[in-house]
């Protein structure tokens, strides 16, 4: 089962393109990437989990973490407007501008909708980075 299988089970989801990137961090696989978004009451630790759970499986397991090689990684980077950063979430995930990989499909589906904390379009910050 491909992870928009399980994805689309449970939301009405919209996916950027896949973007085929060098490994960043460490020597490896080339790394397909894509970001999705869709609305939900669900909670963001709930998310998460369910997350964790997809990635479980897919065959993910506790030793493919870090930055190594993975079969899937699935991050939850934005919650509307939302900001929590504790010992379980950072949201918005400041590797939003951190990595050219994640900002790039998020300004594929979202352009125009502003980073809660930057006060920019994804657009613009792509533009910008």
């Amino acid at each position: 089962m491909l992870v928009r299988d399980h994805l689309d089970l449970l939301f009405d989801v919209t996916y950027s393109s896949i973007y085929k990137t060098p490994a960043e961090g460490f020597v490896g696989e080339d790394f397909l990437n894509s970001v999705c978004k869709f609305e939900t009451e669900v909670n963001p630790y709930e998310i998460r989990r369910i997350l964790k759970e997809i990635e479980k499986d897919m065959g993910r397991t506790i030793d493919q973490k870090g930055m190594s090689n993975r079969v899937i990684d699935l991050d939850l980077i934005l919650y509307g407007d939302l900001e929590i950063n504790d010992q379980e979430l950072e949201i918005p995930s400041a590797d939003i501008k951190k990595y050219k990989f994640i900002l790039e499909p998020l300004a594929e589906i979202a352009p125009n909708s502003i980073h809660p904390v930057l006060k920019v379009s994804y657009l613009d910050l792509l533009d910008h980075s």
